[in-house]
């Protein structure tokens, strides 16, 4: 999408590595200026210096004030805001046994929370450019997974969110859609991420594998190039809907 963003500003959270990172470099080659952020400034550096438009901040959406802080930052530096891409979450395995209060306060806090509070705090901007809000969920928020309740549970979430806002943000000519990934090949897919065993991760993978009827896994910047869709003009009448981009797995 050459020169779709041209003059256009964009936020995508969590940003420093895996699909925001090939989100934030769809967007900047498209001509936009991009705002990343992210809790790691390595990662947030390493991935702002992939295009001289992506500019990065470091705050975490989870914890108090840190979903403030990249709208100030966006805020400050144009006054505008066209695009914000809600991509920062985590994802932890546990059976309900081991669901603990931290383990949901923690999946709670960035991938519902934050993404409400950086909304909120984006929606002046956004309200003032008539832009776009694009949510990352996941096909598990459909067809959860053993082990996973909270996580899918917290994106089962970001789903309602979005069905609800694309119909309250419209009357301010503002877009909301989500698009769902299946597999895809990330840093968040490892056993440091998901705080499990190797073994654990590797069956987990042999499983979600055998359900995509692509037998493969995906790549970010097959997800990002759906965001970046949705955000452009090209879809410029759709609102509300749920993008799947899992290799043939339903939503």
């Amino acid at each position: 999408m050459a020169n779709e963003f041209e003059n256009r500003i964009a936020l995508v959270t969590g940003g420093g590595t895996g699909i925001g990172a090939a989100v934030a470099l769809e967007l900047a080659q498209g001509g936009a200026n991009v705002v990343i952020t992210g809790r790691t400034e390595a990662t947030l550096r390493s991935s702002a210096a992939r295009h001289s438009r992506i500019q990065y901040v470091v705050a975490d959406i989870g914890a108090p004030g840190g979903a403030e802080k990249g709208v100030n930052e966006v805020r400050s530096r144009w006054d505008r805001l066209d695009i914000l891409v809600n991509n920062a979450g985590i994802l932890e395995m546990a059976p309900l046994a081991e669901a603990t209060h931290e383990h949901v306060r923690r999946t709670w806090a960035t991938n519902v929370d934050g993404l409400i509070e950086t909304t909120r705090f984006a929606l002046p901007l956004l309200k003032r450019s008539k832009g776009t809000i694009v949510n990352l969920a996941t096909v598990v928020a459909d067809h959860p997974f053993a082990n996973m309740s909270v996580y899918c549970a917290s994106k089962a979430a970001v789903l309602a969110l979005t069905r609800s806002w694309a119909q309250e943000l419209a009357v301010d000519g503002i877009r909301v859609n989500a698009v769902s990934p299946g597999p895809i090949e990330t840093p968040m897919f490892s056993a440091e991420k998901l705080g499990v065993p190797q073994a654990a991760v590797e069956a987990l993978g042999s499983h979600v594998l055998g359900l995509v009827p692509l037998k493969r896994f995906g790549k970010a910047e097959e997800v990002a190039q759906v965001v970046a869709f949705l955000a452009s003009s090209v879809s410029s009448y759709v609102n509300g809907a749920q993008y799947t981009v899992g290799g043939g797995i339903e939503a």
